[in-house]
């Protein structure tokens, strides 16, 4: 294992851990872990199962439920499962408590396993520009047998779904090949100038929007919307555990390493230039989120214990938080008080399914302060997202892409993305969920100065994304529904 400071665990990257050796120790102690996890009752907070119900669970959704089987009473039920927050400034203190109780439990497995005793989750640096297998799965985590011939657990396939063909992962995935986009590993996410985002319609923050506790529903985080949601959808693929449901994404253990890189992004986000974390109280210190040590005792933290990796509580670093944009300076942040003032909207849902779609609304010049500025930011927004079943896809939004011409003629026109990750549950009025969709906002303001664009008109189309391996056809892929499109200046 790797050493830091006295009392500090350094989160490695997994792919350079599996470079030196494709079983790495701090992999394969991992592998028997999660093994020794998946052996435990669901009733036990240090079993795979329960540690993955935290962020949902919805028994319909659970493909390892046994019928007759006992569960956690209704009220441990009710303060420890189904807590994930998303779509809020909360995401990001949250799941840094997830993985930080989740890693203590695998390290404590390790411990009694006859393994080291500073053993620490890696990450997964899928954006790294320097390695041609980043948007590769790690061999430890797709090989058939771990080295003394044994089932590998950390390949997820079979158990309760009966064969190869039903493997809950995008179709490359296992074969060790390619499975997400430079769309998908983008991170202009860390060049948001502010963590929590501005009013609705508005400037889009690194952090999320401010909100009580949120399960789901909402507009996303820059980093939550990508490459959170993105990579989510590019592992699971269109049927796959990480993609299809809150409920199955923890059942993957790539999720763990997935997720302890958005933490790390978290980290270099906040080394940029002037960034920082909310000072409100609102974010500090109201939300107390709960969960269970190494031990099985039940434990309470809040947003503001979580804010240095290196406190006592935590007692961790990565090995590398190194800008991705040295040299690009962030934005300024916008004017607080800033109120972003709608200039055109479409008139009806908007049906998306296995071809691209167009539409185009009529807008009008600003009345409001945003007239006065000489640069206004212009955000396009999607509203109330929904789809009544999965499997879903991500769709990418173009701006003004003219008939007849195929996106990847014109990549200068692309907006963004929209990762359709929990859209089902967001979908449903039920459990922590409002059931109005997902919502996402995506900053047009360079894109607008420079496009063929006419001021009193916006023609936006929805083009599926194309991700390795995936036949979308051949999956059966379902509709989903925009409940509108809008245009803000602020």
């Amino acid at each position: 294992m790797q050493n830091g400071k006295k009392g500090i665990r350094i989160r490695q990257d997994v792919w350079k851990l599996s470079n030196e050796d494709p079983w790495h120790p701090v992999l394969l102690w991992y592998a028997r872990a999660v093994a020794a996890m998946q052996g435990r009752a669901i009733t036990d907070p240090t079993s795979w199962r329960y540690q993955a119900a935290i962020h949902e669970h919805f028994p319909a959704n659970d493909p390892l439920a046994v019928s007759g089987e006992t569960l956690p009473s209704l009220s441990e039920q009710a303060t420890f499962w189904t807590q994930c927050q998303h779509d809020s400034w909360f995401f990001f203190p949250f799941h840094r408590a997830y993985l930080l109780y989740f890693e203590r439990i695998v390290a404590e497995a390790v411990r009694q396993l006859g393994g080291p005793a500073d053993w620490a989750l890696p990450y997964w640096n899928y954006s790294d520009a320097t390695n041609k297998d980043a948007r590769r799965l790690p061999p430890a985590f797709y090989a058939s047998t771990l080295p003394d011939g044994t089932t590998n657990p950390l390949r997820i396939y079979k158990q309760t779904l009966g064969t190869e063909t039903d493997i809950p992962r995008s179709p490359n995935a296992n074969k060790g090949l390619d499975i997400a986009t430079a769309s998908d590993v983008d991170l202009s996410c860390l060049l948001k100038p502010q963590f929590a985002s501005s009013s609705i319609g508005g400037q889009v923050g690194f952090g999320g929007p401010r909100t009580w506790f949120n399960h789901n529903n909402g507009h996303a985080g820059a980093c939550e919307s990508r490459p959170h949601g993105t990579m989510h959808v590019a592992v699971g693929g269109p049927k796959g555990w990480m993609s299809s449901s809150f409920t199955t994404a923890g059942l993957d253990p790539l999720f763990w390493v997935h997720h302890c890189n958005i933490d790390r992004l978290w980290e270099v986000w906040l080394r940029r230039s002037a960034n920082a974390n909310p000072g409100e109280p609102g974010w500090r210190s109201i939300l107390t989120m709960y969960f269970h040590d190494a031990d099985g005792k039940a434990v309470g933290v809040k947003s503001e214990q979580l804010a240095d990796t290196t406190a006592p509580l935590l007692g961790y670093e990565y090995e590398d938080v190194s800008d991705p944009f040295p040299g690009v300076v962030t934005p300024a942040a916008p004017d607080p008080g800033a109120v972003p003032e709608m200039v055109g909207a479409t008139s009806a849902p908007i049906v998306l399914g296995a071809s691209r779609v167009t539409v185009q609304f009529a807008t009008t010049a600003p009345l409001g302060p945003a007239a006065k500025s000489p640069s206004p930011s212009v955000h396009l927004n999607l509203e109330n997202i929904t789809a009544a079943e999965g499997p879903t896809e991500s769709y990418l939004v173009y701006v003004n892409l003219p008939a007849g011409i195929g996106p990847e003629d014109r990549p200068d026109l692309e907006a963004g993305i929209i990762p359709l990750f929990g859209v089902v549950e967001a979908s449903r009025e039920d459990r922590g969920h409002r059931g109005d969709g997902l919502h996402y906002s995506i900053d047009v303001t360079s894109l607008l100065r420079t496009a063929e664009w006419n001021p009193n008109s916006l023609q936006v189309t929805f083009v599926p994304h194309e991700r390795p391996g995936v036949d979308r056809a051949g999956v059966g892929v379902k509709t989903v529904t925009v409940g509108r499109v809008s245009l803000y200046y602020s």
